[in-house]
């Protein structure tokens, strides 16, 4: 039994900024690599193809599934890339009528038949985590049964679309088979890190789940909000072959909340120290989760970054959208990581619900104020379907319009889909270019990104292609 399974191409969806996100958001397909080592465990074979980050076009993927003959093709798509997978997918069944394809990640989750109504050209859908199902999809494809009746697939019988009960979450992640990383070239995945500019890096995920309730987060439709994690001994494992294997020294771990469980944490920071396994690391997490005896654990096993969820300066807009969070606990976060020598990242956006030109000043301001913070991701609300902001900008509430429906415009950078109150669509970008050079044209982090950090080479770079970003989303609103 063969399986492709295929990462379409993502990088427009950054719009004007997308020469900035070729640089510092190309990030291995975890969850492919997951269900890889599903396929494998199951003793098929897999080839997983990441489009973006191995250059493959449409024609280059078509004339890959002629060479390598699959049984099986499977995509995986979030909600602003596709219209994209529904572009690959069709340029596949025209080209290969009767292969099996099928549709997963966070989209299909959310959406569920709406994907095969508008896709026809897919056999069937997996919603949810897909480990499991992949390998009952191949035991029916390899005895030429209908996929009718395995949990969490959408199967399409001629017009009709066949749903089966959803499948629970996996409660033990241990039991879930290593990622198959070697399917996957680590040249293709580099991340610039203070002082040592482009490195090659891997993604790791510790924890599934999220307790948390931003109204502008559909990841719970996906893992759930209750929290899973793999043993510390599990992660150890994966990340000697990370640094033994593929001689890797950076990982980014992909957990929606790294620092949630401080216990837990401290556990595998010290477990990384016995096992000498010399990396370094990052992650996101929740400012109300950090304190510095933490902060100076994670450091020592070695953290040198960590990205924190601002969202808001405006305090009412933070209790609307649900962060869980005080300004007071944003600005300690970040003066307990510069202290304990950490860089740290940080995510805004302008748009929320009851969001005024005031407030998005507020936030603009706020952010641009956190000394400690060395960079920050500045993006207009985009309201996903599975969220509670869809439905407010569905409904109106909170002085919310929703543009359009058509999910290939919704991206945080570019045109907006939505307008709140007196923001308009022109405006929120203009703010959010405005906000992006109000916060990096200061001296102390014009020196940091541009030489500090990564070295004059990568600063000049990144600076360029920010600047590039900037350029253009100029000349879209003057158009």
């Amino acid at each position: 039994m063969k399986v492709l399974l295929v990462a379409p191409p993502w990088l427009e969806i950054y719009g004007d900024f997308r020469a900035a996100a070729k640089l510092g958001c190309v990030s291995p397909p975890l969850g492919l690599m997951y269900l890889g080592g599903a396929v494998l465990q199951a003793g098929g074979e897999c080839r997983i193809v990441d489009m973006e980050a191995q250059a493959v076009d449409t024609e280059g993927l078509c004339q890959i599934i002629e060479q390598e003959a699959p049984d099986l093709v499977g995509l995986t798509a979030t909600t602003p890339i596709y219209d994209n997978a529904r572009k690959v997918g069709q340029a596949i069944r025209d080209r290969f009528p009767g292969i099996r394809l099928g549709l997963g990640g966070v989209h299909a989750t959310i959406t569920g038949r709406q994907v095969l109504d508008e896709g026809p050209q897919f056999d069937f859908a997996v919603c949810g985590e897909g480990e499991q199902a992949i390998q009952e999809i191949m035991a029916a494809t390899a005895g030429g049964r209908s996929l009718d009746g395995i949990p969490g697939v959408l199967v399409r019988r001629g017009e009709e679309i066949i749903e089966s009960p959803r499948r629970s979450i996996v409660q033990d992640l241990d039991s879930l088979p290593i990622p198959a990383r070697h399917l996957l070239d680590p040249a293709d995945y580099q991340h610039y890190l203070p002082g040592k500019g482009f490195v090659r890096y891997a993604s790791l995920f510790t924890s599934r789940g999220c307790p948390f309730r931003c109204i502008f987060c559909s990841q719970h439709t996906m893992h759930g909000r209750t929290m899973r994690w793999h043993g510390v001994d599990r992660v150890i494992e994966e990340l000697r072959y990370i640094t033994e294997t593929e001689g890797i020294r950076h990982v980014i771990f992909m957990d929606e909340t790294l620092t949630l469980n401080k216990p837990r944490v401290i556990e595998l920071c010290r477990a990384i120290r016995d096992a000498d396994l010399r990396l370094t690391f990052e992650g996101w997490t929740h400012a109300s989760t950090v304190d510095e005896e933490l902060l100076i654990e994670m450091k020592a096993a070695g953290l040198i970054r960590l990205s924190f969820g601002i969202e808001s300066g405006d305090p009412e807009i933070l209790k609307v959208i649900q962060k869980g969070v005080t300004l007071e606990q944003i600005r300690r976060a970040y003066e307990i990581a510069d202290k304990v020598g950490v860089e740290t990242r940080g995510s805004a956006m302008l748009g929320h619900p009851f969001e005024t030109r005031a407030s998005a000043w507020r936030t603009i301001k706020f952010i641009r104020g956190i000394k400690e913070c060395q960079q920050v991701f500045l993006n207009v609300a985009c309201p996903y379907p599975g969220t509670e902001l869809y439905e407010y900008a569905v409904s109106g509430r909170g002085g919310m319009r929703l543009l359009t429906t058509d999910y290939s415009k919704y991206k945080r950078y570019g045109d907006p889909v939505i307008e709140v109150n007196d923001l308009t669509a022109a405006r929120l970008k203009r703010l959010q270019t405005l906000g992006l050079l109000y916060f990096y044209l200061t001296p102390r982090r014009v020196w940091y990104n541009l030489v500090k950090r990564a070295g004059l080479r990568a600063g000049l770079a990144n600076g360029l292609a920010f600047a590039r970003g900037v350029l253009s989303a100029a000349i879209s609103r003057a158009k």
